[in-house]
């Protein structure tokens, strides 16, 4: 498995957030009330591992 840092902006579509990395891959659900921070997410479709942080702000987009 590869590990991936911390990465740029994160993309939110019909509450799913995509993978940071490929971008096509759903790889969370989110609610409007999720919160995560340093949360290790992984991506079948690219084999990236990436680590993200949920705000209040993106969990609203859902």
């Amino acid at each position: 498995m590869q590990s991936q840092g911390k990465c740029g902006k994160l993309t939110v579509k019909d509450g799913w957030l995509l993978c940071p990395v490929c971008g096509k891959q759903k790889v969370l659900r989110l609610t409007p009330g999720t919160t995560a921070k340093d949360l290790p997410v992984y991506c079948k479709r690219c084999g990236q591992e990436s680590i993200v942080d949920i705000d209040q702000s993106l969990s609203q987009r859902a």
